[in-house]
């Protein structure tokens, strides 16, 4: 049974996880910091032999203080500084994205555009936090640039084996990868566009999934060209078909909703829907036990938080910085972190379970 001793240190030590661990140095909040480093310093004395948790406190205490070191040590290179660790966030979230979606996964059914997308975003971080490195002169700082330009070079690389794999299916077995390309396109717009206000969807989005259900078009009338005539591929290219329209004539009134919305209703809108996925996020992961956990359904999550967060970053990059969605917006990536960490624990879980039967 816990003594009250060891429930204040599990108090104070969840401060520091509630509000540091995981979380963007670059937005921490070293006040707070500094107060619980003063109530875990003023707390030691009141141990007296509890030798145990006396070591596990004095641990803990030593830790914070390092993670405040390292926060000043970025927050001291200033606004630029600050932005350009944001700019190695988004990185670091892109390569969790690529590891869920494209690493160990079939080439042959997977989201070219998304991932060209991935590529092109990668490539503009890098670019722009490789700017501020030379200024700051901030060691760690250009480690990371180097490695969001690794990162980039492997998506780009990873675009050419992807469409390599795809074109060189033959007509008969490129029917059903066509098919699965298409179902994914139409999960996307499900997930991002369905149902939901026109006011605060994300343009580039539904651009992509147009791009990408136009290639799939593409290749399923060639495909139909070289001899495969089934009735059923013959109603996918018309669905398809039908989903390209729809979603041309579906993003112009998506822009004109948006342009006509004012940034504080935007804002409050994309808040919302971040706030609908955390929900779920913790009623059916946050604590739970990993076994029999929904991969697809966690994501989804992620995918969704993905495209909640670059759509406050759209708010910001069309009408200007807003103070309430740059807030949000760093509430969005401590959790979107949250959540692809929990995917990659589950995955592993699975995997280690499928690995002893």
């Amino acid at each position: 049974m816990a003594t009250p001793l060891a429930d204040q240190a599990s108090a104070l030590h969840d401060r520091y996880r509630k509000g540091y661990v995981g979380r963007s140095r670059a937005t921490r909040d070293l006040g707070a910091l500094d107060a619980l480093i003063a109530d875990t310093a003023a707390f030691l004395p009141e141990l007296g032999q509890s030798l145990t948790l006396r070591s596990q406190v004095e641990e803990r205490l030593a830790l914070y203080r390092t993670e405040r070191e390292a926060i000043a040590q970025i927050q001291a290179g200033g606004p630029e500084a600050v932005a350009a660790w944001r700019l190695v966030e988004w990185s670091d979230l892109g390569f969790s994205r690529y590891a869920r979606d494209y690493a160990g996964q079939s080439r042959l059914t997977r989201d070219v555009a998304l991932l060209e997308e991935m590529a092109a975003d990668q490539s503009g971080w890098q670019v722009a936090a490789a700017a501020v490195a030379s200024k700051v002169g901030e060691s760690r700082l250009k480690e990371q640039v180097a490695q969001m330009g690794k990162h980039a070079e492997l998506y780009r690389a990873e675009v050419g084996e992807v469409k390599k794999a795809q074109a060189g299916l033959a007509p008969a077995d490129r029917v059903g990868a066509l098919a699965t390309r298409a179902n994914r396109q139409f999960g996307l717009w499900r997930l991002h566009f369905e149902g939901r206000p026109r006011a605060s969807r994300r343009p580039g989005a539904l651009r992509r999934i147009v791009a990408e259900l136009k290639s799939i078009q593409a290749a399923m009338e060639a495909t139909r060209a070289a001899g495969i005539t089934s009735p059923t591929h013959a109603e996918n290219i018309a669905k398809v078909a039908d989903r390209v329209r729809h979603h041309g004539e579906e993003l112009a009134k998506i822009e004109e909703a948006r342009t006509n919305t004012p940034t504080a209703q935007l804002v409050g809108m994309l808040g919302d829907d971040a706030n609908k996925l955390i929900a779920r996020y913790r009623a059916e992961y946050s604590g739970k036990s990993r076994e029999g956990r929904d991969l697809n359904a966690l994501a989804d999550l992620c995918e969704g938080m993905h495209e909640v967060a670059r759509a406050m970053e759209a708010v910001t990059a069309d009408r200007g910085a807003d103070a309430q969605n740059a807030r949000n917006l760093t509430v969005v990536l401590d959790h979107l972190k949250v959540m692809e960490r929990e995917f990659a624990a589950i995955r592993k879980a699975k995997g280690a379970a499928r690995a002893k039967n």
